[in-house]
């Protein structure tokens, strides 16, 4: 390449204009022990331009202060130098410091002093490297401005020198690397690394050459055959595929006019390496180029025009060998002066490479130790056992790696700790040959580890023994100690309390009647025992606050048994008094609506069941079921349904007496007790009541939802037994009202024809009691196949509850469906009776003949088991009884029952996986609410809610919900189970969707065993 190639574009003296705005500020040292120099240095200097650029002026008050401030910023041009200071010598010294030792041959040091003649100017300037020399009486506010002015011109001539300077030797040094290239790509990349160092700039760029792949097998297209930054995944591509036309353009401009090119954002510098090989050089940044002289960057690109040039010369001129032997010399150089030891062993056990560090440690040489087994070296046979352990499990493939930390005993009896890392060497074919090892010493990490753990128990100790407030008195009842606790808790300092009463200080009432507390100390003192304060006490600080305590005084003997005094010990525990307040409020109290709960409730009607059997007084029960709540749970969500919850209850609060008791007793559910009030105004309250809730529309995310509800009403009189058949009368009263039309008001009469009915039909406590003592419980088991295969295979059977009802002549034996009883059965508690009798007869049932099937028996559970914490204990001897394998149970819990007791049904499933059960997911989609907690629940099936399945082929909307649930699932790796499957065409479809098992009428309608259920 000629000289001519290498030409500028643009107007040089218009670079270096603008290269100048984008220069830094000047940074000049004032280092003085004068403040007023400071000073008067700020104020001479603040506006102060040299070349364009402003001035930073940064300040030491002392040498020790200046060269801290110096190592931070090495590029200060110049140092106004106070000779005076700490010591005579002090600003004389740092001028070593900063030639010397920090080797700042630019920075122009002004030594200034405020005693003349002090240090003889002709000597210092001999003596020291500095470039001026003043008295501080001669630097006035012209002279000064000359001074620094001048200086900043000398600096930044040495400074453009050493830049020029550096420059060369890196074009030397890159010219000399750039030359070792032998490949094309990596010549291109050395070109951008060369450059970047050159420019002292990051530099994301293209080296593109003109014509010719990379891969040889295009000579025409222009290719990329190096970059870096955001460009490197384009190498080896054609020029024209880059994203970036900007680029495209610019590198071809470049090599059609063969030179550079500068653009306002951009740079690209051309180069010819031979008549048929040229190449450009894109850089983004256009003012990236003026940080240097641009004669610099032509003998750079002309450098790289002639390693282009060379480059196969280069590579025929590389002998492997050399390279091998020089990479071998410098790695052991790096294994040698790591200070950790470093080793290779062979699969005999052999040390085939020890570092320095390793053969110092055992006081021999690197080539001592090549050839000697580990036992030479380790004498703990335990510790040489482990580590040959180590070897075999590499050289065998059982590890890849071993990382273990290990014990030593040296040869001067001290134990020193090692953490060790082991990997294997393997050949070419993946054998492994030896192992390699570095072992580190972490003797002085364990050392402190054991240091901070026997500070961390001493502190834990004296933490916990000053964790109560501790007062002692003299012998008369004086203050004469109090620890920090004692102070902060009574508001006293010692020095203030020593001396004075204890009764003054420690003032104490009790929590309930604020009646003063008879001083424990003077009780302490009087009976010479150890006194505790008599009930819930409160402290009284001094400030106005209270704490709640717990305390104890004892007294103190001297030697010879005589009293001393007394030592007081108190507890604060007002926060454990206060949860202890909350959980009694919350344990009679419902969290979402503040209402009470329904075991309060209880105990409350049970107090005004007593005072009418007792008094003859009368009250009125009301139960309030809310119609198409469950409408509003459903589309708009349970956060939507909560805060209906908490409306209602604010407006049935504005319908009867304070002295009424309204209360939460299920999920929509509430009951309102009038105590001293006649059934004629409990209807009317009842009414209202009904009135105000139909009146409200609820409205939620631009929706609004009307609400009704259905009000059974019960008088409370001397002939009412209990709370349970009271609440059963409720629950008949309030089930005929919806019966009867919903939005009404029914009261409870015993003669009444339609009550009567109701009660019948209606399977209460007392009869689910005696169908439970009667035997008059039923399963009835359905099929559930698998849809992979042709055959529909039976491969599990849920069992499912029927209760044997007398129900009147014509009725006898009628079969109840558990949709009619659970809801009592819940109500009342009875379900974990229920689903303790459901498990014993199906495993009864499966030992007698379902088990032959093979098939896996499907067991329902109801949320109120999931809080039976003694339920597992249950199935585990029902397993054990009848010999039932564990595999072969699938528990199913609802998705609702899952989800309102997911803390305890996380508990009883994790349990159940444990013993080999499996757990299905039933009514999944019912609520649609339970997403968020699919992933957090152990199931392993999931059943589909049949209300989606049922109109699969009619509703596109139930498709694509059954659709997303079963492709959910799967990518949970869950099964799916679809439920009311009652048509071939349903079961066509969903095979098509990948359901894997299904469940309906068309398989089998539930029957007992033997007779359609197996």
């Amino acid at each position: 390449m000629t000289d001519d190639l290498l030409h500028w574009a643009d107007d040089a003296a218009g670079a270096d204009a603008q290269a100048a705005a984008g220069l830094s500020r000047w940074k000049v040292l004032v280092i003085d022990d004068d403040p007023e120099v400071h000073t008067v240095t700020r104020f001479s200097l603040q506006d102060l331009r040299v070349f364009g650029r402003p001035l930073d002026l940064l300040h030491a008050s002392s040498a020790a202060a200046a060269r801290a401030l110096l190592r931070g910023n090495l590029d200060v041009a110049v140092v106004l130098l106070d000779v005076v200071m700490e010591t005579a010598q002090a600003g004389l010294e740092l001028v070593g410091f900063i030639r010397d030792e920090l080797g700042l041959a630019e920075c122009r040091l002004i030594l200034r002093t405020g005693e003349p003649g002090y240090a003889p100017e002709l000597t210092v300037i001999q003596e020291y490297d500095i470039n001026d020399y003043r008295t501080k009486g001669e630097l006035t506010h012209t002279r000064l401005i000359t001074t620094v002015s001048s200086a900043l011109r000398s600096y930044q001539q040495l400074h453009a020198l050493a830049e020029h300077r550096r420059g060369l030797e890196l074009i030397v040094r890159a010219a000399a690397d750039l030359m070792q290239e032998h490949a094309i790509a990596n010549l291109a990349e050395g070109v951008l690394t060369q450059l970047a160092a050159l420019l002292r700039l990051p530099v994301d760029g293209i080296v593109c050459s003109q014509k010719g792949s990379p891969l040889g097998d295009d000579r025409e297209r222009c290719y990329v055959v190096g970059a870096t930054g955001r460009h490197a995944g384009c190498i080896a591509q054609p020029l024209e595929m880059l994203a970036d036309q900007r680029i495209v353009a610019a590198i071809v401009s470049s090599v059609a006019r063969r030179r550079h090119l500068f653009g306002p954002d951009y740079a690209v510098l051309y180069l010819q390496a031979a008549p048929s090989q040229e190449a450009a050089i894109f850089l983004e940044g256009g003012q990236m180029l003026e940080t240097i002289d641009r004669t610099l960057l032509d003998v750079f690109v002309a450098n790289i025009a002639a390693c282009f040039r060379n480059v196969r010369l280069v590579e025929r001129l590389l002998r492997a060998q050399e390279e091998i032997e020089a990479q071998r010399s410098f790695l052991r150089s790096v294994i040698d002066a790591s200070p950790h030891f470093i080793f290779v062993i062979d699969r005999a056990g052999r040390i085939r490479l020890a570092n320095q560090s390793l053969a110092k440690r055992f006081g021999q040489t690197p080539e001592q130790m090549v050839g000697r087994a580990q036992a030479d070296f380790v004498s703990d046979p335990q510790l040489l056992q482990m580590l040959r352990s180590d070897d075999e499990a590499i050289a065998a493939c059982r590890q890849e790696r071993i990382e273990r930390e290990v014990s030593f005993i040296g040869r001067s009896g001290e134990e020193r700790w090692f953490h060790t890392i082991k990997v294997p060497l393997k050949d070419a074919s993946g054998a492994v040959e030896q192992l390699i090892g570095v072992s580190i010493d972490v003797t002085d990490r364990k050392r402190a580890e054991r240091r901070l753990l026997e500070a961390r128990e001493r502190v834990q100790v004296t933490l916990d023994s000053i964790g109560d407030a501790v007062i002692t008195t003299d012998a008369l009842g004086r203050i004469d100690y109090m620890n920090p606790v004692a102070e902060s808790l009574t508001g006293w300092t010692v020095a203030e309390a020593r001396g004075r009463p204890a009764g003054e200080v420690f003032r104490v009432v009790h929590e309930e009647t604020r009646v003063a507390v008879i001083d424990p100390i003077q009780r302490c003192l009087q009976e010479t025992g150890i006194i505790s304060l008599p009930g819930p006490c409160v402290l009284l600080a001094r400030d106005g606050r209270e704490h709640d305590i717990n305390d104890s005084a004892a007294p103190i003997h001297r030697g010879g048994g005589a009293l001393q005094g007394v030592v007081l010990v108190f507890h604060n525990v007002t926060e454990t008094r206060q949860l202890a307040r909350q959980l009694a409020h919350d344990a009679t109290h419902d969290a979402l609506t503040g209402l009470i709960n329904r075991a309060e409730f209880e105990r409350r009607l049970a107090r005004a069941v007593s005072s009418a059997q007792d008094g003859g007084a009368r009250h009125v029960l009301c139960y309030i079921d809310l119609d198409q709540f469950k409408v509003v749970n459903d589309t708009a969500g349970h956060a939507a349904g909560d805060e209906l919850l908490k409306q209602i209850k604010a407006l049935l609060a504005g319908t009867f007496r304070e002295s009424d008791t309204l209360a939460r007793i299920g999920g929509d559910e509430f009951a309102l007790l009038q105590e001293n009030c006649p059934l004629e105004r409990g209807h009317a309250v009842a009414h209202a009541a009904l009135r105000t809730i139909c009146q409200h529309s609820f409205s939620w995310e631009g929706r609004s939802y009307q609400v009704g509800a259905s009000i059974g009403l019960v008088a409370i009189t001397a002939e009412t037994q209990d709370t349970a058949e009271l609440l059963t009368r409720a629950d008949v009263a309030c089930y005929t009202a919806k019966e009867l039309g919903r939005n009404r008001v029914h009261v409870y009469q015993p003669t009444d024809t339609e009550t009567v009915q109701r009660h019948s039909e209606l399977l209460g406590a007392a009869g689910l009691r005696d169908a439970l003592e009667r035997g008059l419980f039923r399963l009835h088991y359905q099929p559930i196949v698998g849809l992979a295969g042709p055959e529909f295979r039976i491969l599990r059977y849920e069992a499912l509850l029927r209760v044997v009802h007398d129900a009147g002549p014509g009725r006898k034996g009628e079969l109840v469906l558990p949709a009619a009883f659970i809801p009592a059965a819940e109500r009342f508690g009875l379900m974990g009776a229920i689903d303790r009798w459901v498990i014993r007869r199906a495993f009864q049932e499966y030992a007698q003949g379902i088990g032959t099937t093979g098939a896996t028996l499907a067991i329902n559970l109801s949320g109120n088991s999931l809080s039976d914490e003694s339920l597992l204990q249950f199935i585990e001897i029902q397993l054990a009884e009848f010999s039932f394998p564990a595999e072969r149970a699938c528990f199913e819990i609802t998705e609702t029952a899952a989800i309102q007791n997911l803390r305890p049904a996380l508990g009883v499933m994790a349990a159940l996986k444990r013993h080999g059960c499996q757990l299905a997911l039933d009514d999944f989609g019912s609520g649609l609410s339970s997403f968020h907690y699919l992933k957090t629940l152990p199931v392993d099936f999931l059943k589909i809610d049949g209300s989606f399945v049922k109109d699969i082929c009619s509703s596109a909307r139930d498709e694509a919900l059954v659709a997303a649930i079963n492709q959910m699932s799967h990518a949970l790796g869950l099964r799916t189970v679809a439920e009311y499957v009652e048509s071939r065409a349903i079961v066509d479809r969903l095979i098509d969707l990948g359901v894997d098992y299904a469940q309906g009428y068309f398989f089998g309608k539930p029957a007992p065993w033997g007779e359609g259920g197996g």
